[in-house]
């Protein structure tokens, strides 16, 4: 049996390949395309190629560790690579429901629960401890306000139970930025208070930074990472010397961030997180050890989550915990499936619950530590994104450190500019949301009423989906009150590959939209012009090559506003450029192809229809 801390290279009878051998293969297989064109650029400004040798190894002595040694870049565990799996419960006034969903999830495979709570002045701590033993299983709470009190009804509760608070396991998640969009100041009198009550509870972690908040608005994992850590540093330069020195501080420390479906970013992510830890922590001149203490909490995306066929959340969901586990984090909880348009409910809350299970049981990803180790390209991105993330948190303490770089709008800034263009890119094509606006799912029967969603408080308009779910819900309002949907015709003329892609794009477009959508081909102008006469649409897409665009204008165009007084929408699936003008003039009304702002299109049209 091969020795798992062996450092004798296996399979040595294979030579090396040197990055020229690579590269001139991919040349070949490429048959004269250019090799550029498979590099890209994620919008941390991380240039990604499409291989990587052992010569893009990063040669830092932190990349040369093992796990459980500092800076812990390979995670603090040695044994296993365990993990809690929290599932979120939601709980009002006194809790006594939520209390109840929760003791029958931990017979169901919950490894622990979260309660999501407005307010902890109500919460019946009493209850709580009735129905769960809180010195077995791992319980967190995230309080949006009044958690002073809340922690002072569960300690004293504590010790009617008599309940040691070392035996005390979970976290308390109260930041001020827990939904505030103008980044509250952060109140430093309140963390020492929760500290100075849980100083004695070592498996209870009081002080969680809420990084997810800035990703699931949109920020880059940079910018989460950056973030996080610059609340962690105002932190503890707020509370150190008061009650508490810093190595103590660091020790109730947790991050809750979330992982995206950037899968391998989000592995390196977390590696980078503990990587940049250690140097902080280190610098406070802490015992190096303190930075082990770390804990990393994550959750699904909520920047991710989807309405439309939202089944496909189940596929972003296991990847997303693959990445966060893969990363070493050590409690991890799925949001429901169906969360964004529905009250929680059993089915989609035992699915969400399994995820993780099914990783463990079956998948057996507790029992590497660190997996990613010497992979080039994890590497080079733990390497990336720990050096951009470092440069960007240093930027933030230049400007005076959290508060002040948020009081002055940098913080909203940055997250603004980077949602603002991935919002872009979403409605360009670029990005793809599965379901949402690439392969839509024709035959989705919605199980919620559009109007009423589209109105409430409860639905998410951070999110990358809202934009183009609002489009779509639209059409399917017009469906509903008209008992038809909209109906698009793609014209497509011509046998090059390029008005090929042009109709595919269109009908994809306008299916995603939640149009009845056909595609019909011709040889000529005239015969497209006939064949649709009578037909009932509302949209015209034509497909025709650039020679053509004057005889579609002229001929196509004046003959069907001829035969309809309104007429459909007439579209031109390409970008003519200087002919805009000309075309505009000859009854043309918009122009679609990939890196147009497909939403305002969508949104006149709409507007046509009376949508």
């Amino acid at each position: 049996m091969t020795n798992p801390t062996s450092a004798e290279p296996l399979f040595s009878q294979f030579s090396p390949v040197t990055a020229e051998q690579w590269a001139a293969k991919l040349q070949q297989d490429l048959k004269g395309a250019d090799p550029q064109d498979l590099h890209w650029q994620s919008y941390e400004g991380i240039n990604v190629a499409p291989f990587y040798t052992k010569d893009d190894l990063p040669q830092e002595p932190a990349f040369t560790t093992v796990p459980g040694q500092f800076p812990y870049l390979r995670s603090p565990k040695t044994q296993k690579n365990s993990w809690l799996n929290y599932q979120p419960v939601h709980a009002t006034g006194k809790g006594h429901a939520a209390i109840d969903k929760a003791v029958d999830a931990l017979t169901r495979g919950a490894d622990g629960i979260h309660f999501i709570m407005e307010s902890g002045a109500a919460f019946d701590a009493d209850y709580l401890l009735a129905q769960i033993d809180l010195a077995k299983v791992p319980v967190a709470y995230s309080v949006s306000t009044e958690a002073a009190t809340f922690l002072h009804h569960l300690l004293t509760g504590l010790q009617r139970a008599k309940i040691n608070l070392d035996q005390l396991q979970g976290f308390l998640k109260c930041s001020p930025i827990l939904s505030s969009e103008s980044y509250k100041q952060l109140d430093m009198e309140h963390a020492k208070h929760l500290l100075e009550q849980t100083i004695d509870a070592k498996n209870f972690y009081a002080l969680t930074i809420n990084g997810s908040h800035f990703s699931n608005k949109g920020a880059t994992l940079v910018q989460e990472i950056a973030i996080t850590l610059a609340i962690a540093v105002c932190y503890t330069n707020g509370i150190r010397q008061e009650i508490l020195p810093e190595e103590r501080i660091f020790r109730d420390m947790q991050f809750h961030l979330t992982a995206g479906t950037n899968y391998f970013f989000e592995i390196a992510k977390l590696r980078a997180v503990r990587l940049l830890w250690a140097n902080i922590v280190d610098a406070y001149g802490a015992p190096k050890e303190a930075a082990s203490a770390l804990r990393i909490h994550v959750s699904t995306s909520r920047w991710h989550q989807a309405t439309l066929d939202p089944h496909t959340n189940l596929l972003r969901h296991t990847t997303q915990m693959m990445s966060a586990i893969i990363g070493g984090a050590d409690s991890v909880e799925v949001e429901p499936f169906d969360s964004t348009y529905k009250e929680p409910n059993a089915f989609s809350e035992r699915i969400a619950r399994n995820i993780p299970i099914i990783l463990k049981e079956e998948a057996y990803l507790d029992q590497a530590i660190d997996p990613a180790a010497g992979s080039y390209y994890l590497e080079y991105l733990t390497k990336e994104i720990a050096e951009k993330a470092w440069a960007l948190f240093q930027d933030i303490e230049a400007r005076g450190g959290f508060m002040k770089a948020s009081g002055t709008g940098f913080i909203q800034d940055i997250i603004k500019d980077t949602s603002t263009q991935k919002f872009k890119d979403i409605a360009t094509g670029k990005e793809v949301i599965l379901g949402t606006n690439k392969y839509p799912n024709n035959n989705e029967q919605h199980a919620f009423d559009p109007e009423q969603l589209i109105q409430s408080k409860q639905f998410d308009n951070t999110r990358a989906a809202y934009s183009y779910e609002v489009m779509r819900l639209a059409t399917e309002l017009h469906f509903r009150k008209k008992n038809r949907r909209p109906h698009a015709l793609v014209l497509h003329m011509g046998n090059a590959i390029q008005e090929h892609i042009h109709a595919s794009f269109a009908r994809e477009f306008f299916t995603c939209s939640g149009f009845t959508t056909q595609v019909l081909k011709f040889d000529t102008v005239s015969a497209g012009l006939a064949a649709v006469k009578e037909m009932d649409v509302q949209v015209i897409v034509m497909a025709a090559p650039e020679k053509q665009y004057k005889d579609f204008a002229e001929t196509f165009a004046k003959g069907m506003r001829s035969q309809h007084r309104q007429g459909p929408a007439l579209i031109l699936a390409d970008d003519p450029m200087h002919l805009k003008d000309e075309l505009r003039a000859h009854c043309f009304d918009e122009f679609l192809f990939q890196g147009c702002d497909t939403a305002e299109i969508i949104t006149r049209i709409q507007e046509r229809l009376g949508v």
